[in-house]
């Protein structure tokens, strides 16, 4: 059995997901185990749609097993995004490849990108911070630093988002010493923040009537999530059951945004001293914390951000620093990996990979948060973190959810077949 791995968010599942999925089974995967985000996310924001929801959308559209991406590592850089979710396929024992949707399928390309970055994080990794402390941003130094030292094409691959990621898996693969073998998909239609749609004549259809089929469209997660806020009709830009289940979120009060959040992040914020500022993951010894205690008379997030937001400190990582306040996640957290794995959906198939791993896990992995909390102190920690962000993100919804749910929820097997 050839097992591939994914390390994903799906927010939402999209048409341009379904192509990366359709693709890793024409490469001869038999089964799929997605690593996946939970109820935050890598850009700093929550989920439109709470994590089983999603994952059950998963299982749809052709995975076999889905793993949460605890939160430390879900709302984390680039670095300790791929690293948690590494660490978690590499646990198995039992995942061959992983695949990754990137702008470069050149993989050659990519391993020499990952490789002089590498160069860069450690043996230059003093002429990094100089420049970075001068109001210089890490993408922008670090992509100088690989054109002067492997040239213009190979540092070309890190101006595009996913590139980067796909770099990370790479890094992240060696740095655990892994057995998986990296698989690159191509990138189709749109790019990761593309402001429209790309028609595609050959993305799956949902239906099995072909009467009922109509031109399908790949865009950006983004600009889904920037249509569904205007009341754009979006619904030809993924499958059906994703589009049915952000209806019904809508229709029931379980869809969340971080608007919802906003009143009680800034009461957060202005509840900090700049010494318990200094400790929340991302702010770093730069002088940042003192900055954001500066601007906690904001009276908006977006006000907010507009103080703070430089070059060095980018709006997608001051957005994960505010919810890493809220959530209590510390500078010393996401440096380590995770300490279990939490299965949140699984069919037939996933049941026969969960089996054969059986016995050389290196990790304990179960549906049961209580069950994996009690494996070590580390765990605990985890399993703690993940449920107080659980119930924070029950604030986010537009009807706001119950406390504990993160403790409460039971998972059984699923028979699905991509709609």
């Amino acid at each position: 059995m050839k097992i591939s791995g994914i390390i994903c968010e799906y927010n939402p599942l999209h048409n341009g997901h379904l192509h990366h999925i359709q693709t890793v089974r024409e490469n001869g995967a038999d089964a799929i185990v997605a690593v996946m985000s939970g109820n935050f996310m890598q850009r700093g924001d929550v989920s439109i749609m709470e994590k089983l929801t999603r994952a059950q959308l998963a299982l749809k559209a052709g995975v076999d097993l889905v793993i949460e991406l605890p939160v430390i590592w879900s709302l984390a850089p680039a670095d300790q995004f791929a690293a948690g979710g590494v660490a978690l396929l590499n646990a198995l024992q039992v995942v061959d490849e992983i695949s990754f949707g990137c702008e470069c399928a050149d993989l050659e390309m990519l391993r020499t990108a990952a490789e002089v970055c590498r160069l860069c994080q450690t043996e230059y990794v003093d002429t990094l911070r100089m420049f970075t402390r001068q109001g210089n941003s890490y993408p922008a130094v670090l992509q100088e630093l690989v054109t002067q030292i492997a040239g213009e094409e190979v540092a070309s691959v890190l101006t595009e988002p996913n590139n980067t990621l796909a770099v990370a898996y790479l890094n992240a693969l060696a740095d655990q010493n892994s057995r998986i073998q990296p698989f690159a998909v191509q990138r189709k239609g749109a790019g990761h923040n593309s402001t429209g749609a790309v028609p595609v004549s050959d993305t799956a259809s949902d239906s099995e009537n072909p009467a009922e089929t109509e031109a399908k469209a790949i865009a950006s997660a983004s600009y889904i999530r920037h249509c569904l806020d205007e009341g754009i009709d979006c619904h030809h830009m993924m499958p059906s059951a994703s589009w049915r289940e952000i209806n019904a979120a809508q229709k029931n009060g379980t869809y969340a945004s971080m608007r919802n959040l906003e009143r009680i992040l800034l009461y957060k914020l202005r509840t900090m001293t700049v010494d318990e500022i200094s400790q929340v993951a991302e702010v770093g010894a730069s002088g940042l914390a003192g900055r954001i205690y500066q601007a906690r008379n904001a009276t908006s997030l977006s006000d907010l951000f507009s103080r703070l937001c430089t070059k060095r400190y980018p709006t997608a990582r001051l957005r994960r620093i505010m919810l890493h306040m809220l959530i209590g996640i510390t500078r010393h957290d996401m440096y380590n990996l995770p300490p279990y794995g939490r299965i949140l959906a699984f069919n037939n198939t996933g049941r026969k990979v969960l089996a054969n791993s059986k016995g050389i896990r290196q990790l304990p992995f179960a549906e049961s948060l209580k069950y994996l909390s009690a494996q070590s102190r580390a765990a605990r920690h985890v399993a703690l973190t993940e449920a107080r962000a659980t119930d924070i993100y029950q604030l986010a919804c537009n009807s706001i959810g119950t406390a504990g749910s993160d403790f409460r929820h039971k998972i059984t097997l699923t028979n699905t077949s991509q709609s």
